[in-house]
């Protein structure tokens, strides 16, 4: 998946280097942690997690994703 334009340019303010192949969720980790926060986008703690998107502007995106079969 093409990493979106917007979290490029975030990720190059926050002084975060984009290698080759690197993952949207991976680049969105590294986001998060650079920001203070806990690196915790599409982890096990979204199982638990209480933020809402007013709280955490990831938590559409982390929650609604695909979880694979065996980690059910």
């Amino acid at each position: 998946m093409r990493i979106p334009s917007e979290l490029s340019v975030r990720a190059i303010n926050d002084g975060i280097f984009i290698t080759k192949g690197m993952t949207m969720t991976r680049l969105i980790r590294r986001i998060q942690r650079s920001e203070g926060h806990l690196p915790c986008f599409r982890t096990d703690a979204r199982d638990f997690c209480q933020d809402t998107k007013e709280t955490c502007e990831w938590a559409d995106d982390c929650k609604h994703a695909l979880i694979a079969h065996w980690q059910r």
